[in-house]
């Protein structure tokens, strides 16, 4: 079980490879290789590849890099929103953009790469028009898609309501839906708890079960997806690891508090990124302590 972090919220520290030095120094075991957008660090490089010709050269690059500094990319994540409705050329782009994402992940080494559900579809219409697309590029990477439970966001009411995988029924049957050896779920921990879904990160847990490859863990204010790191806002992390313990999980703790480091002054981003190390480890450990259940 390896302890990780996103990066993109490090993009202000330097480019990838200082930051990959920094994740070391703090005893962080791997990184999480977010795709996201095509932002740049600020040495005006693109914090990722796939919009770049040479986008695979660049991934073996950093692959040997990595492997010299004895730090893995344990999962990455794919660009988003997959799909808009109507627009065939942004869908095009965007099908190409995962793709790509899917061939770098393999080549960086992650085991599973999280990629959005398109937020309104059914869980056969992820499946038939999306997903099962993306089946062939995922095994010749090696690579496992690992879906992510979804929110949408109901402003006049300032509160989450549902889209695709946001229920255990939902997330479950999206699970379902694909073949077991390419597909499986990661758990945004953050998501599952947000006010309006119903829902809690412990009983997603305890219905997806072997299903659950990854998570995205953060905290928030059991509103907002406040994205910040955990034990600092509301969730209740000892249900969350008791939930993680009754499964038997055994995947990775990727933190995604990407809210949680841009608060602070560069200077104290090594501090602040040993903290969240610590703090990854200690959820680690929890959940592979001998305590009862």
């Amino acid at each position: 079980m390896l302890i990780s972090s996103e990066i993109r919220s490090f993009r202000k520290y330097g480019n990838i490879r200082e930051i990959l030095k920094l994740f070391r120094s703090v005893s962080f075991d791997a990184y999480d290789f977010t795709f996201f957008r095509n932002e740049r660090n600020p040495e005006g490089e693109p914090d990722r590849f796939i919009d770049a010709d040479d986008y695979l050269e660049k991934a073996r690059s950093l692959r040997a890099y990595a492997d010299g500094l004895g730090i893995v990319c344990n999962q990455a994540h794919a660009p988003f929103p997959p799909i808009a409705s109507g627009d065939e050329e942004y869908n095009k782009n965007m099908f190409r953009l995962i793709s790509r994402s899917i061939e770098v992940a393999g080549i960086l080494g992650a085991k599973c790469i999280v990629v959005h559900p398109c937020h309104d579809y059914s869980p056969e219409e992820n499946a038939e028009l999306f997903y099962n697309k993306l089946q062939p590029v995922a095994e010749s990477a090696g690579v496992k898609i690992a879906l992510e439970n979804m929110w949408h966001w109901d402003g006049k009411r300032d509160i989450a309501v549902p889209a695709a995988c946001s229920s255990p029924e939902s997330f479950v049957s999206h699970a379902d839906a694909l073949d077991k050896r390419y597909f499986g779920a990661c758990l945004d921990i953050g998501h599952a708890e947000m006010a309006g879904l119903g829902t809690s990160a412990a009983e997603m847990i305890r219905a997806l079960g072997p299903r659950l490859i990854a998570l995205h863990v953060h905290d928030n204010d059991r509103r907002h997806d406040n994205h910040m790191l955990p034990y600092t806002m509301k969730i209740n992390f000892a249900e969350v690891i008791s939930a993680l313990k009754e499964v038997n999980y055994r995947g990775d703790i990727t933190l995604e508090a990407d809210a949680f480091l841009p608060r602070f002054p560069i200077g104290a981003y090594p501090e602040a990124a040993r903290l969240m190390a610590k703090t990854a480890d200690i959820i680690r450990r929890e959940i592979l302590s001998e305590t009862a259940r």
